[in-house]
């Protein structure tokens, strides 16, 4: 009786040399059911599985193994069963648990180049023969020789290298043909427009390539015989107008040597570029300067003068404005006696004048546009003032003189007022009796007196130094009263009608001898503008800053264009001896030395009306309004009713 079949793992068999496996069957008792002996069998597994494993090949030397773990050989088309892997070093990468590709450095049938080799574990048939991996495992080995593996990748580059070949013989063949069709015609294009460019392109373009290029090239041979003919009358046009500029040239040098004043150009860097004859013959140049000489160099001046001039050319290099123009306001400001010599480079009556030995040159800048490519030109004129100047000297001399003359009959013309005044009181001392009258006569040749001071001290300009004046409250309407009455005691005031409108009762701070003066020379105009009957009106205002005088007149008034002048000094319009040109002018400086102000204005119905306005202190005073009339010598103006 025959017990149940028990089958080994596949194994190696030593002996055998080959993967083997044993079959083991127990022979039983059948009466007793007991094991009585083993039929054992040991199987060839190669020999035994050979009917159900086909050898699997792929190309030429292509082909899959089967080997175990330690690398020895089951089934493969090429080695026997049992030939372990030529290079062990090859078996750790062909073996591991996961299927792959490695690069080995053999190919495991005994060649030594580097292979390509893929593999994969059979875990279900080692589990299946050896119970576990951990026992042992088979793997297959999948193998195909270099040569034959890339033989296609051979084929497909030699097929490459061959068309690449083909290629680039193609594209030498089209470069050759583009260069003789297209680049060198081209070229030839670009070599034409080049001469004509110059202007040398003699012979025309010969192109035959039978396109658009052969097209530009007859349009370039038209433009080139077009530009030609156009060449030959612009040529001659050119040298016509190079001899046009060439004349103006020499007519220009023909002008400038003719004038007598010298003339010289320099560039920026103040080297002369030009000068003509005349400043050849004043400044003892030769005609043949060279270029690089500096015009300060050959100007004979002093240091100051010199460092000025610099001054100036650069300032009209960097601005372009006339010197002279810059120096107006100067001028103004810096006033000279015009009878001390001039100084050498100094500035009279606007004009800006160099001294060059013992001639005097009143000098100007102006600027030039340079040659094309050269930088602007500055040009200085020096024209010869020597004689002018002293003629202008002379002059000036003879008009000092006359305004001296004019100045003295001025002085006798303000004294001779309270001189007169004088001299009539002396007169009423000595037919006088009563001795209160001869004191009150006293005190007017007093005050008399100190207005004839203070009109000396005026005229000799002390008082314009005067510094230590003792302010005091003044009443207005008091000073011009006693103005009236000093006035009545010089002038016929018979013929004119007074009238007074006193409105202030306000004092202000001021000198009241200077202010009576003041008042005096303005009633003194007002007077002298009427010389026929006429009405002057004397009226003061105030407010809570200024206490307002307004003197007016029915004389014919002032001309338009003498009105700005009439404060001026010496300015006057009337006869030779009849005044003096001082009045308004001491009266301004007066009230203005005491913070106050003065205008004139002709008026719409005929006249002039005087303004005059002062800063006030307050203090109380009885408004007053009264027309007076004068009547011979009073020692003040007495009111009466108008008329």
């Amino acid at each position: 009786m025959v017990g149940q079949l028990y089958i080994e793992d596949v194994y190696y068999h030593e002996q055998a040399g080959t993967y083997a496996f044993t079959l083991s069957v127990p022979i039983m008792d059948s009466l007793h059911y007991e094991v009585v002996g083993v039929l054992h069998r040991v199987i060839d597994a190669k020999e035994f599985f050979s009917p159900s494993i086909q050898p699997i090949r792929f190309g030429k030397t292509g082909h899959v193994m089967l080997i175990d773990s330690r690398g020895i050989v089951m089934s493969c088309p090429i080695l026997p069963t049992g030939v372990s892997l030529s290079d062990p070093s090859l078996i750790p990468l062909v073996t591991p648990f996961y299927p792959g590709w490695v690069a080995a450095p053999s190919d495991g049938h005994g060649g030594h180049s580097t292979s390509i080799i893929g593999f994969a574990p059979l875990p279900e048939t080692s589990r299946a023969t050896n119970g576990r991996l951990e026992l042992g495992s088979w793997n297959t080995f999948v193998w195909q020789s270099s040569d034959e593996l890339f033989a296609p990748i051979h084929h497909l580059f030699t097929w490459m290298s061959i068309f690449g070949l083909v290629a680039v013989c193609l594209l030498v063949a089209l470069g050759y043909l583009a260069a003789n069709r297209i680049v060198l015609p081209i070229r030839q294009l670009q070599k034409a427009a080049e001469s004509i460019g110059r202007g040398e392109l003699r012979q025309s373009i010969q192109i035959q390539t039978g396109d658009e290029l052969e097209a530009l090239a007859d349009d370039f041979n038209r433009m080139n015989k077009q530009l030609e003919a156009a060449f030959a009358g612009l040529t001659d046009q050119v040298a016509l107008k190079t001899q046009e500029v060439q004349s103006l040239e020499r007519s220009t040098d023909q002008i400038l040597n003719a004038v007598p004043t010298p003339i010289l150009m320099v560039d920026a860097q103040a080297q002369v570029q030009y000068v003509n004859h005349a400043a050849q013959e004043s400044l003892g140049l030769s005609a043949s300067l060279s270029p690089s000489t500096s015009l300060f160099d050959i100007l004979p001046l002093d240091a100051p003068t010199q460092q000025r001039l610099r001054k100036e050319f650069q300032e009209r290099e960097d601005t372009g404005l006339p010197t002279t123009e810059k120096a107006t306001d100067v001028l103004v400001e810096q006033p000279r006696d015009p009878l001390a010599p001039t100084l050498t480079g100094s500035r009279i009556d606007g004009r800006s004048e160099l001294r060059l030995g013992q001639r005097v040159y009143h000098y100007e800048w102006f600027r030039t546009d340079g040659r094309p490519g050269e930088g602007s030109r500055v040009g200085l004129v020096l024209r010869d003032t020597t004689d002018e100047s002293r003629l202008q000297d002379q002059l000036i001399q003879a008009e000092k003189s006359g305004s001296l003359g004019i100045l003295t009959a001025g002085i006798g013309h303000e004294l001779n007022n309270p001189l007169f005044g004088i001299l009539g009181l002396g007169e009423a001392i000595q037919e006088e009796v009563n001795l209160d009258h001869v004191k009150a006569h006293a005190r007017d040749i007093v005050q008399h007196g100190r207005r004839m001071a203070a009109i000396i001290r005026d005229f000799t300009g002390v008082a314009a130094r005067d510094t230590g004046t003792r302010l005091t409250p003044v009443d207005i309407h008091l000073e011009l009263d006693q103005a009236l009455t000093a006035l009545q005691m010089t002038r016929d005031l018979s013929r004119l009608e007074i009238h007074k409108s006193y409105a202030c009762r306000n004092r202000v701070s001021a000198s009241p001898e200077q202010l009576r003066q003041a008042f005096m020379n303005i009633l003194t105009n007002a007077v002298q503008a009427m010389p026929g009957p006429g009405t002057l009106c004397v009226a003061t205002t105030a407010d809570n800053k200024v206490v307002t005088i307004t003197i007016e007149d029915s004389g014919h008034g002032i001309p338009s264009e003498h009105l700005s002048k009439v404060f001026d000094p010496f300015f006057t319009m009337k006869g030779q001896g009849e005044g003096s040109g001082l009045g308004l002018t001491v009266a301004r400086r007066i009230i203005r030395k005491f913070g106050g102000d003065i205008r004139i204005e002709n008026l719409d119905r005929g006249g002039v009306c005087c303004t005059i306005s002062l800063p006030v202190i307050h203090s109380s005073l009885g408004p007053e309004e009264a027309t007076w009339t004068a009547s011979g010598v009073q020692s003040a103006p007495h009111p009466s009713s108008s008329s």
